[in-house]
């Protein structure tokens, strides 16, 4: 069903205010031109990036289990600003102790560093002891000597982290042999543990080389630029983390953003004196069935910790019992059930005999695939008017096909194969996304690495979360938060969807650097939101 675009004017303004354009190299070096036009504005803006460099890498390594002391770092440096980039954060983390060994790769003599790249360096030398730091530049011995000095350093140790500080936004394809070389050997090299790299990969640029550095991070500094969403490339880019510089305060434009911290502001702040728990919203969950209790379980507690004011739960009358005993803040009614254990056809009357108006609806966590339980589903919400969020088993054609009401639906890429139908998913995946939701009229969520959220002529792009949410459960999660949060404020489900998916990331990330990706469960991230809430330590802008 055709509806209008998403969200209030107030709506569409908190989330682009609480995110940042994404833009080409070309117009990234242009803003950057224009903002940062003294020298001493761009010594700022790298002091300002080796800080949150050097503490974020450090975050990353922590999500590891190795020990994170004494670490051995290998360091590919170019003459420009992202080799003082990586210079200065390889300083930050010897200021703070961790380094046990530094071996920095020069791709030119020391005279050939850019005047803020030696500056960088000097600063990293009076860090570092030497018997910390090496140094071998190119030009002393060679081209040829410098690789083979690369290959026998890679080959002949473990390095914790390497870093990629070679080549910047100004890359234009193909890559010099020398580059491609070095890039290669730390591509082959076995003993690497984290790979990570500085504002692109070396040879990733609006055309790129076939041959990049392969990162399981990089970090975008101050300008997160367009070559880091093509999805051909994104096992080389990783996880992309955003450092936010302070370099934008206009949140006019559209098109592609990042999610910033900014957008849990809401959630951080005092509550209103004067209140009552239904002034926080009123949620409805219509999920689970018998043999997929769980989903159901996740996705009601999880809307429990958002804030929400009041939870009511429809769910399948044989668990209601125990389920209104493990989770009493919730109020239970009992569904009847399909002879396989769904909610059936027969319980639509208790919709409509509700005692009270939901402010936001979830259905679909541990629904199951029966037809009549779908098709119950898609006669539900046929005129429904509560704002929805529509997740797993629920993310069905037929039913995002009659849906007249406000939707954030939120499947991660099978499940969005599936609503498009006979209608393959192609290359531009993220052209797709925005063109269904623009059909629809409503906010999707596509799940994955680096989810996005497209919402009318926006394309969101959110750069918390890691492979911890690699687990059965964490999308229920997600949707029973994104839920509260829609029902504390359901004019505004662009900023809640936007604001869900970094809560639920920043989660994870919280847990992975705590506990690791392994030894984990998916529920144990319910007790890391509370943390997530915090404001993040490396938010640092520049004076401009």
């Amino acid at each position: 069903m055709m509806l209008d675009n998403p969200g209030s004017e107030s709506d569409k303004r908190a989330a682009l205010a609480a995110s940042h354009p994404i833009l080409s190299c070309e117009d990234s070096a242009q803003h950057e031109r224009i903002l940062l036009d003294s020298d001493s504005k761009v010594w700022e803006a790298i002091q300002s990036v080796g800080r949150q460099l050097g503490r974020g890498i450090l975050d990353e390594y922590r999500m590891t289990r190795f020990s994170p002391n004494a670490l051995s770092v290998f360091a590919l440096v170019g003459k420009g600003h992202n080799g003082g980039d990586v210079l200065l954060a390889l300083a930050e983390m010897a200021r703070q102790g961790v380094l046990g060994k530094i071996v920095v790769a020069i791709a030119g003599s020391l005279a050939d560093l850019k005047p803020n790249t030696k500056r960088a360096f000097d600063i990293l030398e009076s860090q570092a002891p030497d018997s910390v730091l090496s140094v071998f530049c190119c030009r002393s011995n060679g081209e040829a000597s410098w690789l083979e000095e690369i290959d026998q350093t890679l080959s002949g140790q473990v390095f914790d982290i390497a870093l990629d500080g070679l080549l910047g936004m100004s890359f234009k394809a193909p890559l010099r042999p020398l580059a491609r070389g070095a890039i290669q050997h730390v591509n082959d090299a076995a003993n690497i543990r984290l790979r990570v790299a500085v504002d692109l990969p070396s040879g990733v640029g609006e055309v790129s080389d076939s041959t990049v550095f392969r990162a399981d991070v990089t970090f975008a500094t101050g300008i997160l630029k367009k070559p880091l969403l093509n999805r051909d490339l994104e096992e080389s880019i990783g996880n992309i983390r955003y450092l936010d510089l302070g370099f934008f305060d206009d949140a006019s434009s559209s098109g592609e953003r990042v999610v910033v911290d900014s957008i849990m502001e809401p959630l951080r702040s005092r509550r209103p004196v004067f209140c009552e728990k239904r002034s926080f919203g009123h949620l409805l969950i219509v999920a689970g069935s018998r043999s997929m209790p769980g989903a159901l379980i996740m996705s009601v507690c999880s809307a429990l910790k958002s804030g929400v004011g009041l939870v009511t739960v429809c769910a399948p009358e044989s668990l209601v019992t125990h389920l209104a005993t493990e989770i009493p803040e919730a109020m239970w009614i009992a569904w009847p059930e399909t002879p396989e254990g769904g909610l059936a056809l027969e319980g639509l009357h208790l919709l409509r005999e509700l005692r009270f108006k939901p402010t936001a609806t979830l259905v679909g966590p541990g629904l199951g695939s029966e037809g009549e339980t779908i098709a119950m589903l898609a006669e539900a919400l046929k005129g429904w008017t509560s704002p929805l969020v529509i997740d797993a088993d629920a993310l069905h054609p037929e039913i995002l096909d009659v849906v007249s009401a406000p939707f954030i639906a939120t499947p991660h890429l099978g499940e969005f194969r599936r609503l498009l139908g006979s209608e393959a998913v192609g290359d531009d995946v993220d052209r797709q996304l925005q063109e269904y939701a623009r059909e629809h009229g409503g906010v999707v969520a596509l799940k994955g690495p680096n989810t996005r959220v497209a919402a009318g002529e926006c394309l969101y792009v959110n750069t918390t979360g890691n492979s911890i949410l690699a687990r059965g459960g964490s999308g229920d999660l997600l949707a029973g938060m994104m839920a509260g949060l829609l029902a504390s404020l359901p004019e505004e489900p662009v900023a809640v969807a936007c604001r869900a998916v970094y809560w639920h990331g920043k989660a994870a990330d919280t847990l992975a650097t705590r506990s690791g990706q392994v030894a984990v469960r998916t529920t144990d991230l319910l007790d890391t939101y509370v943390k997530a809430l915090m404001m993040s330590p490396h938010g640092e802008g520049i004076n401009t």
